[in-house]
């Protein structure tokens, strides 16, 4: 049996080819519980420590019954009895099958050299959306968002970093510079400009010393004119008739 759990833009399982519906999450935790295990290292955790991060509240003796009864809503939505195991102190996930999280196939084309473009493939978002504000992940969370970051600077992605980082000075001024040593002085002056209402809306400052310097550069640039006209060329060729042609 093979399983693949998404965590990278949004939460799926599909199992064996086939992909576990929303609705067969009847309870949050259960999805929850996939989701903790899924990004731990051998998709295992000591119970103490699954208990303390997802319900900090209570002691150990009074979340068990939840403990057992998210398992139980994992194992149903899964539709694999053995999805969630309880045995002793550890809670372990999906332990019988082989399992593809994409967040271990991130991090591994990341750390190849020869892989950056495969990794910035498989980065489809942030991790886990829908949970932002879970304590659980927000760590791997940042940790995965500054990898991606970097790799898209490492390959030169520069719109695509602004994409993702639109605070990024660097990339702006790298499109620029671009748009500038390209000859395309338009583009350059609306990349400023964009740049600009990013720094007044998010920052309440005007962007800095490099950024002027290159708007000066892109201004004193000559617009681009059209390709001049070949005197005594139509603008629209007509074919000559076969035939005279009467009225």
């Amino acid at each position: 049996m093979h399983v693949d759990i998404s965590l990278l833009g949004g939460f799926a399982v599909v199992v064996d080819g086939r992909a576990v519906a929303a609705h067969a999450w009847p309870r949050r935790s259960a999805a929850t519980l996939v989701k903790v295990l899924a990004l731990r290292p051998g998709r295992q955790l000591p119970r103490e420590q699954l208990v303390d991060l997802l319900w900090p509240d209570l002691l150990l003796e009074q979340a068990a019954p939840r403990l057992h009864k998210a398992a139980h809503y994992a194992r149903a939505a899964v539709g694999v009895p053995s999805a969630v195991v309880l045995a002793g102190d550890v809670v372990s996930l999906l332990p019988d099958a082989e399992v593809t999280v994409d967040v271990e196939r991130f991090d591994r084309a990341a750390g190849d050299p020869s892989s950056v473009e495969q990794a910035i493939d498989l980065y489809r978002g942030d991790l886990l959306p829908a949970d932002l504000y879970e304590p659980w992940a927000d760590a791997e969370r940042e940790r995965l968002r500054a990898c991606y970051l970097e790799l898209l600077r490492s390959a030169g992605r520069w719109a695509d970093l602004v994409a993702a980082e639109p605070l990024d000075e660097e990339a702006h001024l790298r499109l620029v510079q671009h748009h500038v040593e390209g000859g395309n002085r338009s583009q350059a002056l609306r990349q400023l400009e964009a740049m600009a209402r990013t720094w007044r809306d998010e920052l309440g400052a005007e962007p800095g010393p490099a950024a002027r310097a290159l708007h000066a550069r892109a201004q004193a640039m000559p617009p681009v004119e059209p390709p001049p006209a070949v005197p005594g060329a139509s603008a629209t060729r007509v074919p000559r008739p076969a035939t005279a042609t009467v009225g």
